[in-house]
């Protein structure tokens, strides 16, 4: 097809100008893997971009530069607060910009279509409104401290499983209704700078090279004039992509544009025309972030998310579940002894694996948190429960020290092919990783990477010793070989840095005893992750048994459970729902030794939970960022409500997920279920899940006492405004999500029963009411017409209802279409 420029814009036309075809097509690809080209001509400098949706890690991992470390997307959203997600988006915007980033890579918001999906916890929710009233927070926040967000991926990225080279097989009307629209609501509403094309294709086209998604519908029928910037290494072609509305190519400085693309408008398969509205787009990208103004400003000190917003946010995030009994908030003058039990009450999972992950400024330590909020008092114990981690864990704080410094942490050397010493730092923890920003010394031919620490045993008998990472190892205690190998880089870049091939030891060590270990590693490719792990060999049996056993001499068990370290990821997706390991077994049988049993689900996506109505209260904390030790004290003590609500359904079984195993098939991924996403699906089959989308108790009761709607008719095209009042029936002050949902006069199988069409917040002291007015938009009463090709409204009688949640909606009423 022929695709038409948009043009180039009047301001930056004079700049275009002065350059020629081939300076500009150089800054239509990038310098290399975070920075675009500078041109000195235009006094344009190098705009820098960084990961991510949780917190903006910069050009690499530096233990020197740590990051805020924020609860992950989908918890952000299960604060279902606009205000609030804008206030720390604005706080992540400064941080990025204190780093000298000028563009962050971020938010994502594909809908989350199966709870397996690995990369799920990045995304918002299952619901395109709420991802998108959440997604135009953070835009708005990010961009207000003069940095542009990314929104990604653009579109239908939402299988890890080949998610380089399957199409999504969707049709235009599911993609109108229930994709695009967080994309849309980002472009006219927040008006992000970028946008990011996905790996995967769509009914045909890849994202880098499908004009009809790109041109026609991003730029044409949205009027985006904003970048379009490719994922990583995903443009494969030269004049499909130029052509259909890609501007930039990420990353460089090698690319399929370059010379190829230069040759490509000489022999008049581009018009340079084209290349014009590319370059103008970079440039006025420039101007909102100051990209003309000379150089990168880079704070001396990292302007770091303040500890308290971080804190509130988190503990707005997380979602009661269950309170069988009223045990929570714990009352802390009765809490005389508590046991802290499960593999997550050792070894947090704060964030997700994958381009998400930063390096945080703050260490999570569960029950140091426990105990500073409890007072002396309260004896709190900690009992690892099971096994769960696929990889050897990393040693305990205060058994790993630097052999040269004596400082917690390791040594890392890099020694040249000549063995000579050219790079030695000390680091904090027993990982090394390098996305990028590989030494120099490192990217020569035979040089190696050699980790040296000192290890002081806190148990005598048998340990492990597990060495990982993709390449040649060599692991030494005192001085002996004990082991060598090679392992292979796994086919996806983001798995061999999440979860790599590991060498395992065994050991036997005495208690207090230090031994010297060092690992000797020589990289298959220039993405690093090596990975030392140590710890005793552990009898699950055992563990489960002693956990009990402290359950039943404590007054209160906390018990935290969830995923392991590799499990959700960016670049594989999940094969199952069940808790790994023994953990069903171990939340049982510490339920059955106390009944003052109180279960946090430590993940991202949702896991099945056989045992909730055997326990006294569980409470959903995602991956909760740095802030999870003092939120979760906080939240259990009643400091802070757990005023979370759930932005995706939990299901009771696996087979309840309307879509579950979301897995191409001969390079096809068919979206069969079309609209019934979530709870849409659940709601037209009939099927009770385990926690309803939108579900979350807090520490207070609400009656609902009126919906009133401000027209009971209106036209087409026209939006509505509901107010809500509620009563806070509790005996504390609290805070009630109101929600909205939307029924048409018609009962079309093919589409949901009803759809989320608003929401608000109300704050009411126990006995007060509240209200919030609720504006259902337009488009909610709309449907898109394939035939068409427009939206259309069908006129009739709508039903709107209001409660707590997708199953729990006490009031309606009624409003006629015209």
């Amino acid at each position: 097809m022929t695709v038409v420029p948009t043009g180039v814009r009047d301001d930056e036309s004079g700049l275009v100008a002065r350059l020629t075809l081939e300076q500009k097509v150089r800054l239509l690809t990038g310098a290399d893997s975070w920075a675009l080209h500078g041109e000195s001509l235009v006094g344009l400098r190098s705009l820098i971009t960084s990961d991510g949706p949780a917190g903006v890690r910069g050009t690499r991992f530096d233990a020197s530069n740590p990051s805020t470390s924020l609860p992950c997307p989908v918890a952000i959203a299960a604060t279902w607060d606009v205000d609030l997600v804008e206030e720390l988006a604005t706080a992540l915007g400064r941080e990025a910009r204190s780093k000298g980033v000028d563009v962050l890579l971020a938010p994502t918001m594909n809908i989350i279509r199966t709870p397996l999906s690995g990369r799920g916890f990045e995304c918002f929710s299952e619901d395109p409104l709420l991802t998108s009233r959440i997604a135009v927070a953070y835009v708005r926040g990010v961009q207000r401290a003069g940095v542009g967000a990314t929104a990604k991926h653009y579109v239908a990225n939402d299988s890890e499983t080949e998610r380089r080279s399957y199409v999504a097989r969707i049709s235009e009307g599911v993609l109108r209704e229930l994709y695009l629209p967080p994309f849309e609501a980002c472009v006219g509403e927040a008006g992000v700078f970028l946008v990011m094309a996905a790996y995967n294709a769509v009914n045909g086209p890849t994202m880098t090279a499908n004009a009809i998604l790109l041109h026609d519908v991003l730029k044409s029928d949205w009027g985006f004039t904003g970048v379009v910037i490719s994922d990583w290494s995903a443009t494969t072609t030269t004049v499909p992509s130029a052509m259909a509305g890609l501007d930039l190519v990420m990353p460089g400085p090698n690319g399929p544009w370059g010379d190829k693309l230069v040759a490509a408008v000489r022999n008049g398969a581009v018009p340079e025309a084209e290349i014009d509205d590319k370059v103008s787009r970079i440039f006025s990208l420039a101007r909102r972030v100051g990209g003309f103004n000379g150089s990168t400003a880079v704070a001396a000190v990292p302007e770091l998310v303040d500890p308290d917003l971080l804190a509130r946010v988190t503990s707005r995030s997380f979602v009661l579940l269950n309170n069988r009994r009223g045990l929570l908030p714990l009352r802390k003058a009765s809490v005389r002894s508590l046991a802290l039990i499960g593999p997550n009450a050792i070894e947090p999972q704060t964030q997700g694996g994958g381009s998400v992950r930063v390096l945080p400024s703050v260490r999570v330590h569960l029950a140091e948190s426990l105990r500073r909020a409890l007072g002396a008092a309260t004896t709190v114990s900690v009992h690892q429960g099971c096994l769960t981690s696929a990889t050897v864990p990393a040693p305990l704080d205060g058994t790993l020290r630097d052999p040269v410094s004596g400082k917690p942490g390791v040594r890392l050397e890099i020694r040249d092919s000549d063995g000579e010493v050219v790079y030695d730092v000390p680091i904090p923890t027993s990982v090394a990783t390098w996305w990028d920003g590989l030494p120099v010394a490192l990217q020569e031919p035979g040089s190696e990477v050699a980790m040296r620490a000192v290890f002081r045993p806190e148990a005598d008998g048998p340990h492990v010793i597990g060495a990982a990472g993709a390449g040649h190892m060599r692991l030494t205690v005192n001085g002996t070989l004990l082991a060598e190998a090679r392992s292979l880089f796994p086919g996806e870049t983001v798995e061999a840095l999440g979860r790599p091939p590991e060498l395992r030891v065994p050991v036997s060590l005495d208690a207090g005893r230090e031994v010297d270990v060092r690992l000797d590693f020589r990289p298959e490719k220039r993405f690093v992750t090596m990975r030392l792990g140590i710890a005793p060999q552990l009898d699950d049996e055992e563990l489960i048994e002693e956990a009990a056993q402290a359950a039943g001499d404590a007054d209160i068990a906390v018990v935290v459970i969830g995923s392991a370290e590799g499990t959700e990821s960016e670049g594989y997706d999940k094969t199952t729902m069940v808790l790994p390991g023994r953990q069903d077994e171990l939340v049982r049988r510490v339920a059955a030794a106390n009944p003052n049993t109180v279960v946090v689900v430590n993940s991202g996506m949702p896991v099945l939970m056989p045992w909730a109505e055997q326990v006294a209260a569980v409470m959903q904390v995602w991956f909760p960022g740095q802030a999870f030790g003092e939120a979760l004290a906080d939240t259990l003590l009643g400091v802070t409500e757990p005023a979370g609500r759930l932005p995706m359904t939990v299901p009771r079984e696996e087979t309840d997920a309307p879509v579950f195993l979301a897995h191409p098939e001969a390079g096809d991924l068919v979206y069969r279920e079309g609209l019934l996403v979530g709870y849409r699906g659940y709601d037209r089959t009939g099927t009770e899940p385990h926690f309803a989308f939108g579900h979350g108790l807090g520490y207070t009761d609400w009656t609902y006492e009126s919906l009133i709607v401000e027209s009971e008719s209106i036209n087409r095209g026209a939006d509505l405004g509901c107010v809500v009042t509620v009563r806070n029936a509790g005996k504390r002050s609290g805070r009630e999500v109101v929600q909205v949902y939307l029924e048409a006069p018609d009962d079309d199988p093919r589409r949901p029963l009803r759809v989320l069409a608003g929401f608000g917040t109300v704050e009411a002291a126990p006995g007060a009411t509240g209200s919030v007015r609720v504006t259902v938009p337009a488009r909610s009463f709309a449907r898109f017409d394939e035939a068409r090709r427009e939206w259309v409204w069908k006129p009739g009688a709508y039903t709107l209802r209001a409660g707590r949640s997708s199953r729990d909606l006490g009031l309606s009423s009624e409003v006629v279409v015209r």
